[in-house]
């Protein structure tokens, strides 16, 4: 059997290496229309005004312990060795002026006897109220059975037994950040799948994981070099024109071979452009693609050598991590902090769940808020810093409350044409839209064949 898989992005690997798996493939040849695979998680060489050169993300990317089939292909294809595993922490801000105050810090700690771990437990270190806690555990526990009747998480504000500071210390700034979403309009369905899928092995299915350098080296190469060396081949800078009814594939003014499987590992955006390039009749799938609702994400990478003000603690250490939601004026900003020998000291600001309407907006306040954060926190001014704006532009589809309403949230694997399939991170029910959805659609698509 011969197999095109029409994009190289993380969807895109992952059904070509359970495609392998199933060893029914003669051929499995796999179209990008960029110059590398990783898709929409890409990287570039950032090159600093003393000639030194580092590859850098496109985007703050984050991977977490729940997300198993991601870790079970990295590990596989030998690439686990090169990331690094921390504890999470929740450490909310808020920015005022040139003052900075903690709001809400929790981490996961464990109870132990003769170091065996008896029960996971949430330690929280500062809190608004005296029984915040019993508020915010109320909230886990409403959120993991489903027992409100609601569909947006604005409506649990009407809610007398959803406790509103839970809701604006954590559930908002949580759902904009892992669903790219702004929360007034957040499925809860989503969250609530989220919600479990993290409490399933606590504390290491909501460890974060990140790459030593970038997601493109310590992910996506180690995994495409992995498939090469099992016979997958790949064509760059090859962007699919159209799909013949012979099923042979159009790109760069040539036909391939004909194939007697396509999958598009692609967003729906893209698909749904080569299927009307492909003359192809409507389906509903098809129509799904083209409704679906995207949102934009704004990524200012800042290099600050050497961090002022930094803890003691985190001086002597050869790699640390810290990630802090911040609330600005009504929204809210994410700071991730890295900082290892082997690299300068990298910040990280994100404002996710922009849209078109408010995304010039959105990029001043970030600037702004990145200004007045580096001058309370680090007394440094960001004009003396390097930094880069990366703007990643439809980032994922928008978990929003309507698109859950009408089930028009998750596209399936299905296309409503036999022998071609879909796969993508939106393409994976119920997973917000995240690597660990790309990859199960991937598998899903390749297991269809």
């Amino acid at each position: 059997m011969k197999v095109a898989i029409i994009g190289s992005g993380v969807s895109g690997l992952s059904a070509a290496s359970r495609l392998l798996e199933r060893n029914n493939c003669s051929t499995i040849d796999v179209y990008e229309a960029a110059s590398k695979s990783g898709g929409r998680i890409s990287s570039f060489n950032w090159q600093l005004k003393n000639n030194e050169e580092f590859p850098c993300d496109t985007g703050q990317h984050f991977s977490i312990g729940a997300y198993k089939n991601f870790i079970e292909l990295l590990e596989r294809c030998d690439a686990l060795k090169y990331w690094t595993r921390h504890s999470f922490e929740w450490n909310l801000l808020k920015l005022r002026e040139n003052e900075i105050q903690k709001l809400l810090h929790f981490k996961i700690s464990e109870i132990k006897f003769f170091k065996k771990v008896l029960l996971p437990y949430i330690k929280f270190i500062k809190v608004p109220t005296k029984f915040f806690f019993l508020k915010f555990y109320f909230s886990i526990f409403l959120l993991r059975t489903k027992l409100f009747n609601a569909n947006a998480l604005c409506e649990l504000y009407d809610k007398f037994y959803f406790s509103d500071v839970s809701l604006d210390l954590f559930w908002n700034a949580f759902a904009e950040n892992s669903m790219n979403t702004e929360y007034e309009n957040a499925d809860l369905n989503t969250l609530s799948f989220l919600v479990n899928e993290c409490m399933k092995d606590i504390p290491g299915c909501i460890d974060i994981l990140l790459p030593k350098s970038d997601y493109y080296s310590c992910a996506i190469s180690p995994i495409e070099k992995n498939l090469r060396s099992n016979g997958v081949n790949f064509f760059f800078n090859s962007l699919i024109e159209n799909i013949q009814p012979s099923r042979r594939l159009k790109y760069r003014g040539m036909l391939s071979q004909s194939y007697d499987k396509i999958v598009l590992a692609v967003p729906g955006y893209t698909a749904s452009k080569i299927w009307m390039r492909s003359g192809f009749s409507t389906t509903k799938e098809s129509l799904q693609w083209e409704n679906q609702k995207y949102r934009h994400i704004l990524n200012l990478w800042v290099i600050a050598h050497p961090i002022a003000n930094e803890s003691k603690d985190n001086k002597h250490k050869s790699t640390c991590f810290s990630w802090n939601p911040i609330e600005f004026n009504g929204s809210f900003y994410v700071v991730v902090i890295q900082k290892s020998r082997e690299r300068p000291n990298l910040l990280s600001i994100i404002k996710s769940a922009c849209n078109n309407d408010n995304l010039v907006n959105e990029e001043k306040n970030l600037m702004d808020f990145a200004s007045l954060f580096l001058q309370a926190r680090y007394a440094i001014r960001l004009e003396d810093c390097e930094y880069k704006l990366i703007r990643a532009k439809r980032a994922t589809i928008a978990c929003t409350a309507d698109q859950g309403k009408n089930s028009a949230l998750w596209s399936g694997i299905e296309t409503g044409i036999s022998g071609i399939f879909k796969c993508s991170d939106e393409a994976s029910l119920n997973f917000p839209s995240t690597i660990e959805g790309a990859v199960k659609s991937g598998y899903l698509a390749a297991e269809s064949i």
